[in-house]
């Protein structure tokens, strides 16, 4: 070696993983392996300046494994180092130290160590340094998006891209600069699961997550400017709320299951009125609907990881496959005149959104009706001065009415009743999934022996009805 190349600085950031077993396991299998490919491939450091990590967080890939979050280095990973004016590396050996995971499979490939070059000269007794997100081209800027998107359960590789940042302070050490680096963003992992029946057929799954407050000026996601404590200040294109789309993660019916995890970055702080929306999608009914879990309030904390651990309920119908009428089983059903008065007087509002659950399936769709406490003049003796248990009705009825759309905005004042469909033909064919029929109660039209009095809904409105015995229709109780 020349007296010239004695005089050069050679500094590299190398970073070690969060849980040291990992790392100590791939260092020992493949020592070896790793010291011949960093020769094959280590870069030109002629004239670069050394500096060398002291331990400590890895960014910025990170891999849930039942506990907390794992962090490591992934393609495409740059740093930047402040000496005054804010330098992002030159070279990487990131390529060179990139493996599979041995746990996710088909998981993006990462590095539990690497090693960062600098160009320039560095003789102060300290350095910060800082990650601000992967392909971000500033290092006083951080950007956590409002649309994030994670491929692979508990494989959180997308986090370099939804905002995560991170700094650290470089310290001479007599040989090198030694630092660790920290997380600056915040983290949530949604463990959603179901004790219900739907979950055990493997049929549903999450097409996305929304986390979202209920104040328009709060800025969960947004860009902001990043300084050398870590600090988000002066937020822009700020959001209230982050959506995570998924790649149809399946929903587990235990809560112990901690493989099918999602991944979110946000924006540290405490906000109020905090919901999370899980959207659900069956795979053989091929509908879509949502679950919204609302908090007073939520902290997520700077380099913190929150874990949500939800139980999707839905509402259970237990009324099975529609029914031929019987007069027995039919008994408990609203009479005709009852019917009348919740389609007519019952304000029916149309939902399009709320999942149910029937037959250990997803179903949405169906209508609102006001309680019969809350319609002023309710009875079951007769709907506007006529008794249809002795009078005949027309049909078609005048017993019909437009409905609102969407859910209404006092639920509790009202019931719902899934649009779930009738059997054609004495049960042969199932038809009108989007609609709702439901047997009246006595049993037949007077002055008929095989006609009988039904309530009808769908999207634009309501009726009662009477139908040939032949069909299956479902049964109902008031409210």
């Amino acid at each position: 070696m020349t007296k010239k190349e004695q005089k050069m600085k050679t500094n590299a950031l190398s970073l070690l993983a969060l849980t040291g077993a990992l790392f100590l396991m791939a260092a020992c299998a493949s020592e070896e392996t790793n010291s011949q490919q960093e020769q094959a491939q280590k870069p030109d450091t002629k004239g670069l300046t050394a500096f060398t990590v002291d331990g400590g967080a890895t960014r910025t890939t990170a891999e849930y494994d039942g506990s907390g979050l794992n962090f490591y280095w992934t393609e495409g990973d740059h740093l930047w180092v402040n000496n005054g004016t804010l330098i992002q590396d030159n070279s990487n050996n990131i390529s060179a130290m990139l493996t599979y995971s041995p746990t996710v499979p088909g998981a993006v490939k990462r590095a539990a160590t690497a090693r960062f070059y600098f160009a320039g000269t560095y003789t102060a007794p300290s350095y910060p340094v800082r990650y601000t997100g992967k392909g971000s081209t500033v290092g006083d800027k951080v950007t956590i998006k409002a649309q994030q998107s994670q491929t692979i359960p508990n494989d959180a590789s997308h986090i370099g891209e939804s905002g995560d940042c991170g700094t650290g302070t470089a310290i001479y050490s007599g040989t090198g600069y030694n630092f660790t680096l920290d997380h600056k963003a915040s983290y949530v992992t949604f463990i959603p699961y179901s004790t219900q029946t739907w979950a055990q057929n493997q049929n549903a799954c999450v097409l996305k997550i929304r986390v979202f407050t209920g104040h328009a000026s709060d800025a969960l996601a947004g860009t902001f400017n990043f300084a050398d404590d870590g600090t988000l200040s002066n937020p822009a294109s700020t959001s209230n709320s982050i959506e995570l789309s998924l790649n149809y993660f399946p929903v587990p019916n235990t809560s112990t299951v901690t493989t099918k995890t999602a991944t979110m970055v946000v924006n540290p702080g405490t906000y109020s009125n905090v919901s999370i929306e899980y959207t659900l999608y069956d795979q053989q009914t091929r509908l879509t609907g949502t679950i919204t879990k609302t908090y007073p309030s939520m902290t997520f904390t700077a380099g913190k990881n929150k874990k949500v651990h939800t139980d999707l309920q839905v509402k259970e119908y237990s009324g099975g496959y529609p029914r031929l009428w019987d007069e027995t089983v039919a008994a408990g059903c609203p009479n005709v005149n009852e019917a009348c008065w919740y389609a007519m007087k019952g304000d029916p509002h149309w939902d399009a959104t709320t999942l149910w659950t029937m037959n250990d399936h997803l179903y949405v769709r169906g209508m609102w009706f006001k309680k019969k406490a809350k319609i002023s003049g309710f009875t079951n003796s007769n709907y506007g001065g006529t008794d249809y248990r002795t009078t005949a009705m027309s049909n078609p009825t005048n017993i019909i009415n437009n409905s609102t759309q969407g859910r209404p905005s006092n639920p509790d004042d009202y019931f719902f009743l899934p649009a779930c469909g009738y059997y054609y033909n004495y049960g042969w064919t199932l038809l009108d999934f989007d609609r709702g029929y439901y047997w009246a109660s006595p049993p037949v039209v007077p002055g008929y022996s095989d006609i009988y009095y039904y309530m009808y809904f769908a999207k634009d409105g309501v009726s009662v009805q009477y139908e040939y015995y032949g069909h299956g229709m479902h049964l109902w109780t008031a409210e």
